[in-house]
């Protein structure tokens, strides 16, 4: 085949690719399509690097945008990589987040992410496809990856060779694959100190009514070992939010997308355990930390600001309670929040999980005790100060409220400093699972202590 069949098989993909867009927005009543091109100099336009980056790019899109996704598609042709992304919501909005997306992460010079809509048009009443530009959001032209000058100068001015922009390609490629694999390795660590703070949890003996190692506590339908399988299968999507965490976006952007990793992880888990709902709890609070930690490694910020950046993801997480009264299937949390006005664990994140950092973290780190008895005795700080809805949901507000009161003694004589103390809580383990007592919500932020602690210990300290 000669040059030019190949320029013609490139203009018909073209021109294919354009009447493409415009039956996509007409029949699937989107209001706006976002397209991905490489845009990879000559008419070559698929190779390792570019099919790559393509990929990558809509992975990018796919990840944080999933909710306001409703079709997707990606291909090769004599274009290269394409993908085509119909959104429910106007296209300024998709706009302003493509060029989000170019200015912000390592590949996005090396694509056009092109925004159409369908506009009517005034004199024959009929609709037609228009693409957005970035003067519909009073923004400057957008610039050359190579020089300052506009793209669209540079491009009809032919000022750079084919060489120096495959290079800009090939630099751009590797620059990425050095940054993924740091993000891969910090994701990887994040989701090992997850596990090992899961294990630890649930490990802890005496632990008041819960599953451990030497007894199942209150419960019937699960042991140690099922949270054994349970941890294991959440593991990989905790990598997942912290990879979705290790990026530019903003804390709003992350929450979103780690809540439809969170939907698949809760899936596994139940697939684990063979339905018992061991994790669901833990999932959504260590899900929301590693991720909020990811986030603070790459803005490299103190530890201090992960509570922030917490307080920032989940800023809007009561807005799920907003149609609790018009539901006819309600989550434990609804219910609590329905008849008694608990926000329970959503309230906690909103306001940053003080009783973590305000309070117990500190203790925690400068505690003497060690294993067992560190973790107990910090379980039981949890349970004298949390108003945990496990307890609720299980028994009543009058049953938590005497466990409060009841764990706090037990610290004022010591806890497991002491020899009394110690002994008290090993009598508060048996009353527990002798009434039916499961501090579950304790649990939970008992292990995102010991998960905090690594974290401190590995990249703070």
């Amino acid at each position: 085949m000669n040059e030019m069949e190949r320029i013609g098989l490139f203009l018909d993909a073209r021109e294919r690719r354009v009447y493409h867009q415009e039956e996509l927005l007409q029949s699937l009543k989107g209001l706006s399509l976002a397209t991905v091109r490489v845009n990879y100099p000559g008419i070559d336009k698929s190779n390792y690097i570019t099919d790559f980056i393509g990929k990558v790019i809509c992975d990018e899109i796919s990840i944080f945008h999933k909710k306001q996704i409703i079709f997707s598609e990606e291909y090769k042709n004599e274009e290269g990589y394409i993908g085509h992304f119909i959104f429910n919501v106007d296209y300024k909005v998709i706009k302003k987040a493509m060029i989000n997306l170019e200015e912000n992460h390592i590949l996005g010079r090396c694509v056009d992410l092109d925004v159409y809509y369908l506009d009517k048009n005034e004199r024959f009443g009929l609709e037609e496809i228009k693409g957005a530009s970035r003067s519909d959001l009073d923004l400057p032209p957008r610039k050359c990856f190579i020089c300052n000058e506009e793209a669209r100068v540079c491009s009809r001015a032919q000022s750079h060779t084919i060489e120096e922009i495959k290079k800009f390609f090939e630099d751009k490629f590797n620059q990425y694959e050095e940054w993924n694999s740091k993000r891969q390795q910090l994701s990887y660590e994040l989701s090992q100190y997850a596990l090992k703070a899961m294990i630890e949890e649930v490990s802890t003996m005496p632990s008041f009514g819960l599953v451990s190692p030497g007894t199942k506590g209150s419960h019937k339908d699960m042991d140690f070992y099922t949270f054994m399988d349970s941890s294991f299968a959440i593991a990989p999507f905790l990598k997942e939010m912290a990879e979705a965490g290790y990026t530019y976006h903003d804390e709003k952007e992350v929450f979103q997308a780690i809540r439809h990793i969170g939907i698949r992880c809760e899936e596994s888990m139940f697939k684990a355990t063979k339905g018992v709902n061991t994790h669901k709890g833990m999932i959504f609070l260590l899900g929301i930390v590693v991720t909020a930690t990811a986030k603070a490694l790459y803005e490299g910020d103190s530890f201090e600001r992960i509570e922030d950046i917490i307080k920032n993801m989940c800023s809007e997480i009561l807005d799920d309670f907003k149609e609790v009264n018009n539901k006819k299937s309600l989550t434990h949390g609804e219910k609590l929040y329905k008849e008694y006005g608990f926000t329970g664990i959503r309230g906690e994140v909103k306001a940053g999980i003080p009783v973590v950092f305000k309070e117990v973290f500190a203790e925690f780190l400068s505690s003497p005790l060690k294993g067992h008895e560190l973790f107990a005795q910090t379980l039981l700080e949890l349970m004298a100060r949390v108003e945990d809805s496990t307890i609720v949901h299980r028994q009543s507000i009058d049953k938590l409220k005497e466990i409060q009161q009841e764990a706090k003694i037990i610290l004022e004589n010591g806890g497991f400093n002491s020899p009394l103390g110690r002994k008290m809580a090993f009598d508060f383990e048996e009353k527990c699972i002798k009434e039916n007592v499961s501090p579950g919500g304790s649990a939970d932020l008992l292990a995102l202590i010991i998960f905090l602690s690594e974290i401190y210990n590995k990249y703070y300290k």
